[in-house]
């Protein structure tokens, strides 16, 4: 793309895309004709793959994820289109800054946790290695939550995403589908009392998809995401026959249209709430509805169905799609039960995220017969078989069968979406390998025993194109300096730093990236919310979900136990920033608690002048992809603590390690394969083990705070600190879910925790041997890359050749 061509096709966007010219576009023009610009050489590659994939027949992946979070577009498009020089030029020549444009850019955060970011990160490294991987999602209309910090609590304000459009989506009108809720089933064929079933609908919504590009980088491919928005249909309820009320009977109707306008917050406990479960079946019946078209249009049977696609299912909010791909090969396609249910077991692969029983879904049995009385009806056929074939092999022992059942039997009985999933796939993995451990023993035993082969690990990965060449240009560009651009597509290669590891002259360049990181954050943090913050202080950061298990908290314990030390007239410790950064979940009292208590903790430090240059403590309200993008290229210490029983894996150790950060980590999830990977002289894990908290049956915390004098002196001053503090009485639930039970751990691991942190004071002190750990940890982790978890899935689940 050379000056002359961009300025032509950036100049005809401006124009008759959004009738602008140069008088009268703001910034946010010139962004979107910009990114329209972009959009078009996409465009090509992107209809070229789908062709080459035609040719080739491959054998298709189709991925379900009710969630992505992929941040912004704009820059990583052209990047993978390999035109950023040719572009920045280009753009300058305009006579404006394509930085400016960058961030004019809106988040694309429709997503809550940590699976939504390695789904995002999944994709790209499928389209890098031109795997043939189309993903379906859910086009919100309001995503993930802002916060806001109002007297150091949480305040929760609607994400609009799309109020001044999405540039990188195309609507696909004619792929349009519809899903019906409620009304009457009955059995096409008394003679088959398995199928097919005739389902009228009482409420028909339709699906409408909307298109957006993955782009693989530098290499012609770019695969798709397809994400379904809910609009009425155009006929009215029954019930307009009674009343005659046209109006009402239109504002009747669009309630249907309100299935995909907010994603739901993530709860650790489900509620049954009617909106969610319409949201999962009217994605996965889109989803399924449009594979089966796709798989059909191109000449193939539906007998043959399995052997040419295969379904990779992300979490269990996906688990209807099990019934649902019944209904249709059984009531759509006619064919046999027995058939239909090989096929679907010969498609389906489920990726768990589970952490514990609690949290595992569940719905009443009544309400999915309400809203869903064909898949329910399904539901009750498929356990039924299941649990006769369960009697043959275990001779009817009705522990085995209650265990092994798809019904939680109860005053309300329940459906166990989670059990759904595993008996309607070949594969369940979990996301590391003590997730692994941890759903085969604690969460789904009976499963695992009875299907031992299906069960397999899989850890995740993370987008290492993203977080250096994007997020860390300085640092990429130390690398291939370093040992050559190869690392960019082959991750593995990044090993090849560990032969410079006593180049002083690479460790020197690596202090420099790693301060001009640090600067940069301090100048953001400056301009966005007001805070000095001095760059040549130890910058220990904790960014991810605020929440119990995530254990901020003891994060907060050890800063006090600072601040009481320096009180003391120590002088030896550490200068620290203590940057924290987060979302609580808005209906999870005690993470808004843990927010409250940073912020009247980082009030007492700030302001005390005996703390000045010694110790400061920052929250960033509002986390999400950009924020991340400037916090984790900046930090010295990466603070992993979450209890160890509670973390399938964890992506952001991976994000700080690669950006050459050092890990204060908990023996949990994917922490553990750090360590291996690492080595445990360039990391600094502490705390029980999972087996050990698992075997603890009389923890008492208040013998822990009674034995410490340190828990006695921090929980003395906090007893004094928060009356004196408005609203310091909301705090109190915390301090006593931490005295009188700390389901965490986190008074347990404390002594552990703090006696790490001193090593760490001392190791930064000697900065050429803290160096050296910051580029062997860049160096190992190059094996967590989305690159090898996607070829691994490729290999062992999909079989498909890379």
């Amino acid at each position: 793309m050379n000056n002359k061509n961009l300025r032509e096709t950036f100049y005809r966007y401006l124009r008759y895309f959004l009738a602008k010219d140069e008088s009268t576009a703001t910034t946010y023009d010139k962004y979107m004709a910009l990114a329209y610009a972009v959009r078009s050489e996409l465009v090509d590659r992107w209809i070229e793959t789908q062709k080459r994939y035609k040719e080739r027949t491959l054998k298709r992946v189709y991925y379900l994820s009710m969630e992505y979070t992929l941040g912004k577009s704009l820059y990583s498009n052209i990047l993978s289109l390999g035109i950023m020089e040719a572009m920045t030029s280009a753009v300058e020549s305009l006579g404006f800054s394509i930085d400016e444009l960058y961030q004019k850019e809106d988040d694309f955060e429709l997503g809550n946790d940590g699976k939504s970011r390695v789904a995002a990160c999944f994709l790209e490294a499928a389209a890098t290695l031109d795997i043939p991987v189309m993903a379906y999602g859910l086009r919100y209309d309001y995503g993930q939550f802002q916060q806001q910090i109002k007297n150091g609590t949480q305040v929760e304000k609607p994400y609009d995403w799309l109020h001044r459009g999405h540039p990188w989506e195309i609507v696909r009108p004619e792929y349009s589908c519809s899903i019906q809720f409620a009304g009457d089933c009955k059995r096409a064929n008394d003679s088959t009392p398995l199928g097919p079933y005739n389902w009228k609908g009482e409420e028909v919504v339709h699906a409408v998809p909307y298109d957006v590009p993955i782009a693989g980088y530098c290499n012609k491919t770019v695969n798709t995401l397809r994400m379904w928005s809910a609009r009425a249909s155009e006929e009215f309820l029954s019930d307009y026959l009674n009343h005659g009320d046209y109006v009402r009977a239109c504002d009747e109707k669009s309630q249907s249209g309100r299935i995909t306008k907010v994603m739901f917050p993530e709860e650790g406990v489900r509620r049954a709430h009617e909106l969610r479960l319409k949201q999962q079946y009217f994605f996965v019946s889109a989803a399924l509805q449009d594979i089966v078209r796709r798989y059909k249009s191109q000449g193939g049977e539906i007998s043959d169905l399995d052997k040419q696609i295969v379904i990779q299912v992300n979490g269990s909010k996906c688990a209807l799609a099990i019934p649902e791909m019944m209904r249709i090969l059984v009531d759509s396609e006619r064919l046999p039960w027995g058939k239909a249910w090989s096929i679907t077991q010969n498609i389906f692969a489920y990726t768990s995220n589970a952490v514990s029983k609690d949290n595992i879904e569940t719905w009443p049995v009544y309400k999915i017969g309400q809203m869903l009385p064909r898949i329910m009806q399904i539901i009750f056929d498929i356990n039924q078989l299941h649990l006769e074939e369960v009697g043959k092999r275990t001779g009817n022992n009705s522990s085995t069968l209650r265990e092994l059942s798809l019904i939680e039997e109860g005053e309300v009985k329940r459906i166990r979406f989670a059990d759904l999933a595993i008996l309607g796939s070949f594969s369940i993995n979990g996301v590391s390998k003590s997730h692994t451990d941890l759903i085969k023993k604690q969460i789904f035993p009976h499963f695992s025993r009875y299907f031992p082969e299906r069960f397999n690990s899989k850890t995740n990965g993370v987008a290492h194109r993203r977080w250096l060449l994007v997020d860390n240009k300085d640092l990429a560009e130390l690398i291939s300096d370093t040992i050559g651009n190869r690392w960019i597509k082959e991750p593995e290669q990044l090993i090849n730093l560990e032969r410079h590891a006593d180049n002083t002259d690479v460790l020197k360049k690596l202090a420099l990236v790693k301060a001009k990181t640090k600067e940069n954050l301090c100048t953001i943090l400056n301009e966005t919310i007001g805070v000095s913050v001095n760059k040549d202080m130890f910058f220990d950061i904790q960014s991810r979900n605020i929440h119990t298990g995530k254990r901020q908290v003891l994060h907060l314990l050890h800063i006090l136990h600072r601040y009481i030390l320096i009180k003391n007239g120590d002088k030896t410790l550490l200068p620290r920033v203590h940057i924290f950064s987060g979302k609580a979940s808005p209906s999870d009292f005690l993470a808004k608690q843990i927010i409250h208590l940073i912020n009247v903790i980082a009030d007492l430090v700030n302001k005390d002048p005996q703390l000045s240059g010694k110790m400061k403590i920052v929250f960033i309200p509002n986390f999400g992809m950009s924020w991340a993008e400037r916090i984790v290229p900046a930090a010295d210490l990466s603070e992993q603590i979450s209890t160890a029983t509670l973390e399938a894996s964890g992506t952001f150790n991976m994000k700080f390690a690669l950006n050459g950060a050092i890990t204060i980590a908990s023996r949990s999830g994917s922490n553990l394969e750090m360590i291996e990977k690492v080595g445990t002289d360039n990391i600094f894990p502490f705390g029980r083990k999972t087996e050990e908290l698992l075997a603890m049956n009389d923890y008492n915390p208040n013998d822990i705070i009674g034995a410490d004098r340190r828990l006695e002196d921090i929980f003395s001053l906090l007893d004094e600190l928060l009356p004196a503090v408005q609203d310091g009485h909301a705090i109190y639930p915390l301090l006593s879910s931490l005295r009188d039970a700390d389901r965490q751990f986190a008074l347990l691991d404390f002594d552990d925790y703090v006696s790490k942190q001193k090593d760490i004071d001392i190791l930064f002190a000697n900065k050429n041997d803290w160096y050296r750990k910051c580029l062997l940890n860049i160096a190992r982790v190059g094996w967590f890359s989305a690159d090898r978890a996607v070829k691994e899935y490729a290999q062992t689940i999909w079989k498909i050749p890379v």
